[in-house]
């Protein structure tokens, strides 16, 4: 996206550029092409580019000609033209302003022509299949309205969605009861409410060492001390996470098995029995996030990890699932909690 322009508050509450600050970003685009049509044309690429925003105030004609050294007329000249163009507006005593003429619109990411072999990675989401999406909103339309002339009030998600959540992860193969599930706004949310509910200020939590960034923040506004363990391009060490347990014997674990982020990484099934161990000697709540298990290329997912336990041995495992990474972002962002039994 290349260098983005600092802007500053001015009087008035509005956005300003320094003379300095937009001197080195136009000097970059328009070299060493001399004159006021060069410097009129690098603030006009800056523009479009979006390193400049619109309606930010430019530097003052003194200044931007002193941060340039150039004459002051140069400055006038090049803004006169700006001002010609519509790429900018002057209001007396309160300065210029950058401004896109009728028709123009800033360029920073073209836009693929509809039905080009283009994978656009500006976009962080997966696409989704208009068919597929056209055919559940109309499948789901009659729900929609049974339901607007309820109250509408479901704390703990509609009793429907959490029938079919359960049914999910029976299929999967860990047993589960609408009981056990909790439908949130998304899957940090089930983190968050997760964790406010089980850890106390100043209790030790496991967390991978690289982890969820949003994960961790919630750990920080918490107060909970954190205990990391390394995920290295072999994965786990599953042994140093049993000593962890053991020495510092902390409230909570919160760990990513499934296409760990940011490393990607899968944790085997066998590392999972002994963190499953591991956790249940120390008393340990273990948080298992599987909300990117469902993106396996290969169209197969791990078990839930909680399905690993030997009976009655996941009275401590919650875990956090999610629909919109696993199935598209047009379907909105939506979480879900699997309580133990």
């Amino acid at each position: 996206m290349g260098d983005k322009a600092v802007v500053r508050s001015v009087d008035g509450g509005g956005r300003g550029l320094g003379g300095r600050r937009l001197g080195a970003l136009v000097t970059g685009v328009a070299g060493e092409r001399p004159g006021y049509r060069a410097l009129a044309q690098g603030v006009r690429t800056l523009l479009l580019d979006g390193r400049i925003a619109l309606h930010t105030r430019l530097p003052a004609e003194r200044e931007f000609a002193a941060s340039l050294g150039v004459s002051r007329a140069t400055v006038t000249a090049a803004y006169d033209l700006l001002r010609e163009s519509g790429y900018a507006r002057s209001r007396r005593g309160a300065g210029t302003w950058t401004e896109l003429p009728d028709g123009a619109r800033p360029t920073v990411v073209a836009t693929p022509a509809a039905g080009d072999d283009v994978i656009d990675l500006a976009v962080a989401a997966p696409g989704f299949l208009e068919d597929e999406l056209s055919a559940a909103y109309a499948a789901a339309a009659p729900d929609v309205a049974r339901h607007a002339v309820t109250n509408g009030y479901h704390p703990y998600g509609l009793p429907e969605l959490r029938a079919q959540i359960a049914e999910r992860y029976t299929r999967r193969g860990l047993p589960t009861l609408p009981e056990q599930i909790l439908v949130t706004t998304g899957a940090q949310q089930a983190v968050s409410l997760t964790l406010t509910l089980l850890g106390r200020p100043g209790d030790r939590i496991v967390v991978e060492n690289p982890s969820y960034a949003n994960a961790l923040s919630v750990i920080r506004q918490l107060g909970l001390r954190t205990a990391p363990v390394p995920v290295t391009e072999d994965g786990w060490d599953v042994e140093l996470i049993g000593a962890t347990l053991r020495q510092s014997a902390p409230r909570l674990a919160y760990l990513i098995p499934d296409f760990q982020n940011p490393t990607g990484r899968l944790m085997p099934s066998e590392q999972r029995r002994q963190i499953i161990a591991a956790a249940r000697a120390t008393g340990t709540w273990l948080v298992i996030d599987e909300t990117i298990a469902d993106i396996a290329l290969d169209g197969r997912s791990e078990p839930p990890f909680a399905s690993l336990a030997p009976s009655g041995g996941g009275e401590q495992i919650v875990t956090v699932g999610s629909l919109s990474k696993g199935t598209g972002a047009a379907c909105g962002s939506a979480g879900c909690a699997r309580a133990p039994a």
